[in-house]
């Protein structure tokens, strides 16, 4: 056998696929022997003979090989850097999503708290009767009418915060 042959004995019992063992083959071959005629038969052994060179018998299959082109590498390459631009997307939409969640975790946080000091406000606010509140760092007595415009205002907030 030459250098260019390669020979599969098929094992009883085996069903080996010769294709892909073929196309392993010729890929470790290099691209040269994509371009020639290639040639697979059986001989009395049952040894299965791939070669550019026909058997002198002369009784071989002549095997269909695709031909690989540049623009095939080309292509190959083009939806390698199409694939590696989505990952890259991918991984800033995850890191966007991320942030935006973080964000919503904190505004949530914050109207949580906002919530409960707008509860703990209305309830002073409806205990106080006419005791002294303190507002902005003062204390002092409110009209009834303070107290009830400070009681809608924690009202609201607490519509807008407590989500009720």
């Amino acid at each position: 056998m030459s250098h260019n042959e390669t020979a599969v004995q098929a094992l009883p019992g085996k069903d080996l696929n010769v294709k892909n063992l073929l196309l392993a083959c010729l890929l470790i071959l290099g691209p040269q022997p994509l371009l020639a005629e290639t040639y697979k038969w059986v001989n009395e052994e049952g040894v299965v003979t791939y070669s550019q060179t026909p058997p002198p018998s002369g009784e071989a299959e002549r095997v269909k090989l695709r031909e690989t082109t540049p623009s095939g590498s080309q292509s190959s390459q083009t939806k390698l850097n199409k694939l590696r631009q989505q990952m890259a997307d991918s991984a800033e939409d995850r890191e966007l999503e991320k942030q935006e969640q973080e964000k919503a975790d904190k505004e949530k946080k914050v109207k949580q708290q906002n919530c409960q000091s707008a509860r703990d406000n209305l309830r002073k606010l409806e205990g106080l009767g006419n005791r002294l509140y303190k507002m902005e760092g003062e204390y002092r007595r409110l009209s009834e009418e303070e107290r009830q415009r400070l009681m809608q205002q924690e009202q609201e907030h607490i519509k807008a915060n407590c989500g009720k």
